[in-house]
């Protein structure tokens, strides 16, 4: 008897031990962006996390450069859930949820903290809810990108300076009407194709923050630096609904959870670089700084911001109000 016993007892062991192991999940993460930056240290950050927390069942697959093509191309595959995870810039609430827009429409936030403040609001929540509701799409975190500012190929002082200037810009309808109402000439380009277009002359100006035009080079085609702050810029943290609801609840909380501190890191990191970058753009690539008074530029923008903000929700409109005074 005790010798059947320890017989079937080996032989339930070797099953389990030539049992397969639990196939892991693939989540492809998108980035439109070419290291290094901050938020590649982000993102490295919420692989080590999801993969401890999810006890390796979460394998992240990193896409970057725009190798799945740019903010437009990922958020589509975001949508169907051929993508599961991106990083958006100023897109995502500009295409899907316009009524909840005006934390990325220019010259209308002072800062990232306020936007942060905003998508904590009961009136972020509206917004947060739109997004999955139509695009099926979960917005679970937000940091920081840095102060979007203009580069050139001549000084830019004041908003006369800005007069049928070919500058490119996300296509965002709501840049266009700004930079318009400023007297620019708003070219949309793919970020992809910013350098070449600069270089062949598309293009005379662009806008982003340090970061961006450290990562592309666009020091090397544009000679000035011209600190507008215009747009607080955010990373906005972004899941496949599809893919979220597929999971357990541990590990819908392991990639939640993930996500929301490798955010609150990458925003460290970039409070920490920011400055240097912007700096080396001017003493170690040579780009002529120049600080603006931004109150022209804001005065000659609020007539396109009022029609624009026509169209936000109320809760919207009584949220920003006291940065448009």
């Amino acid at each position: 008897m005790l010798k059947n016993k320890l017989t079937a007892s080996v032989l339930v062991l070797g099953m389990l031990l030539a049992a397969p192991a639990a196939k892991a999940l693939d989540l492809s993460f998108a980035m439109h962006t070419s290291p290094p930056g901050p938020e590649f240290q982000a993102v490295d950050k919420f692989v080590e996390l999801v993969k401890e927390r999810s006890k390796g069942e979460i394998n992240v697959k990193i896409f970057h450069s725009a190798v799945l093509g740019g903010e437009r191309d990922n958020l589509e595959q975001l949508t169907v859930n051929e993508v599961q995870m991106t990083l958006f810039g100023d897109t995502l609430p500009n295409v899907v949820a316009p009524p909840y827009a005006a934390t990325v429409v220019p010259f209308v936030f002072p800062g990232p903290e306020e936007i942060f403040e905003f998508w904590a609001s009961s009136a972020g929540a509206e917004g947060k809810k739109l997004i999955k509701d139509k695009a099926k799409l979960d917005l679970v975190a937000f940091f920081r990108r840095g102060d979007r500012h203009l580069s050139a190929k001549k000084p830019i002082k004041t908003p006369d300076d800005l007069k049928g200037l070919k500058l490119r810009v996300p296509e965002i309808p709501s840049w266009v009407r700004v930079w318009s109402e400023l007297g620019a000439r708003p070219t949309p380009v793919a970020w992809p194709e910013v350098f070449s277009g600069l270089q062949m002359g598309v293009i005379e100006a662009q806008e982003n923050p340090c970061f961006n035009i450290n990562q592309a080079k666009l020091y090397e085609v544009q000679s000035h630096l011209i600190y507008t702050a215009h747009v607080p810029a955010v990373w906005h943290w972004t899941i496949s609904s599809r893919f979220l609801d597929s999971l357990s609840p541990a590990l819908r909380e392991a990639v939640v959870s993930s996500a929301v501190d490798a955010a609150k890191y990458g925003d460290e990191i970039t409070k920490q670089q920011i400055d240097g970058v912007c700096n080396a753009l001017v003493e170690k690539n040579k780009m002529t700084a120049i600080k603006v008074d931004r109150a022209p530029f804001i005065a000659k923008a609020r007539p396109a911001i009022d029609e624009l903000s026509k169209n936000w929700a109320p809760s919207v409109v009584q949220a920003v109000s006291k940065y448009l005074k």
